[in-house]
């Protein structure tokens, strides 16, 4: 099955009702549960992001709750980056001031493994070459 990667801004709006993004993010999510989306490839990085974020703004059973939800879920995989990718991450975080660390790895680990997809918010990520970020619940391998 065709993966994307998921950046911390959905994970984080889907489960946290009162983030603006929130009726935007859990299509996504739902998506990806049904089969609708492709399956979701979650960097370690971006798990702690979010679950360090719901931790502060929705508390820690908010967080458990979704890190359970992740791990259940077969369509949803938790991936580190390779040294490697994790050496091309630094070198990309050095080099542009507008990425934060977790953007410039999820980058890098695209890069390196070759997806082309990313489900995020941000479009700081939107400068990044060959990397093509999704905003809505659509699945970029269905021709239709």
């Amino acid at each position: 099955m065709p993966r994307a990667l998921i950046d911390t801004t959905v994970l984080f709006a889907a489960a946290y009702r009162r983030d603006s993004s929130h009726e935007v993010a859990l299509p996504v999510l739902r998506g990806i549960d049904s089969g609708d989306l492709p399956e979701a490839v979650v960097l370690d990085y971006v798990l702690a992001e979010t679950l360090n974020g719901l931790v502060t703004h929705a508390g820690h059973d908010a967080a458990v709750d979704l890190l359970n939800r992740i791990e259940e879920n077969a369509r949803f995989h938790i991936d580190s980056l390779t040294a490697d990718a994790l050496a091309t991450g630094k070198a990309l975080f050095r080099q542009h001031e507008p990425l934060s660390f977790v953007d410039s790895c999820i980058i890098a680990y695209m890069q390196t493994e070759g997806l082309g997809y990313l489900y995020a918010f941000d479009d700081d990520l939107d400068a990044a070459e060959d990397v093509y970020r999704l905003d809505t619940a659509t699945n970029p391998y269905d021709p239709n």
